[in-house]
């Protein structure tokens, strides 16, 4: 799988480069991230994370969502890929696991795509590393997903951002995913998923209720707005039918990577 490069580049990739550069934010290290940049802004549906992100920071700094034991399994399967790859980045937050989910140089080209521009903003740093191979676009994934051209990018990720469409936006989202993506180019999804026959109420039951016995170190504020959060706006799927998606879209198959209570982390193959 090979990265992108500024020279030889096909006619319609150098179509998509032009046109995405002109919403996409380039940065150079050091500088502001609105400086000298055209973003296209819009609400974020997430604005509990917005307004209080260094909760969301803790959230992550305490694993409370196996951050960790997700990254490890998503770069091993990573680490099997060779050369450097082109990643879209699907609701990329601060970018905070990509450092540890790939070295610089694995990585051609990076597109980062989130409604936030706060966590943007973190994001700049995070990515220093990657230098102009690495821009970012502050715009909901499905309608970033629709603008790219067939077969751009090696690896498509996807961490903790999917469950929040609607059933029939997540079945368009595989096949945007399925699109964009090149002959044996995967999509690796990290999510939160349902257990195999729990309805939604149940979920939302049981994950408060862990929540409030294990997430020792967030205060009660904390916790009440992350499950106001999860009640409003979450709606996780159980992996068979998250697997029938892809397969409606064309990955040829599956694999789960890590399952950590309701976290999971998926490899679809393209």
């Amino acid at each position: 799988m090979a990265a992108v490069g500024s020279m030889n580049v096909p006619p319609y990739r150098q179509r998509f480069h032009l046109r995405i550069a002109s919403i996409m934010h380039t940065w150079e290290p050091g500088t502001n991230t609105n400086a000298g940049a055209t973003i296209d802004t819009a609400a974020d549906p997430i604005e509990v994370f917005r307004r209080a992100w260094g909760t969301y920071r803790k959230v992550i700094r305490e694993n409370y969502m196996f951050h960790r034991e997700i990254s490890a399994a998503q770069r091993k399967i990573l680490d099997t890929v060779p050369g450097a790859v082109d990643v879209l980045d699907l609701g990329c937050g601060d970018a905070s696991q990509i450092g540890e989910m790939f070295d610089a140089g694995k990585i051609g080209t990076y597109y980062g795509c989130d409604l936030s521009s706060h966590a943007l903003d973190e994001a700049r740093h995070h990515l220093e590393p990657l230098g102009k191979r690495a821009r970012l676009l502050c715009r909901d994934m499905l309608s970033v997903l629709r603008e790219s051209p067939g077969e751009h990018f090696d690896v498509v990720y996807s961490s903790y951002a999917m469950h929040h469409l609607p059933q029939e936006e997540k079945q368009e989202f595989f096949h945007e995913c399925r699109r964009v993506l090149r002959r044996n180019g995967m999509l690796i999804l990290a999510d939160i998923m349902r257990e195999e026959g729990e309805t939604l109420t149940d979920y939302f039951d049981r994950y408060i209720e862990r929540m409030d016995t294990d997430w020792v170190m967030l205060s009660m504020n904390e916790r009440n707005s992350i499950q106001e959060h999860i009640r409003s706006c979450d709606f996780p799927e159980p992996p068979s039918l998250l697997k029938s998606m892809a397969a409606q879209a064309g990955f040829r198959d599956s694999q789960n990577l890590e399952k950590q209570t309701w976290h999971q982390a998926w490899r679809f193959g393209a």
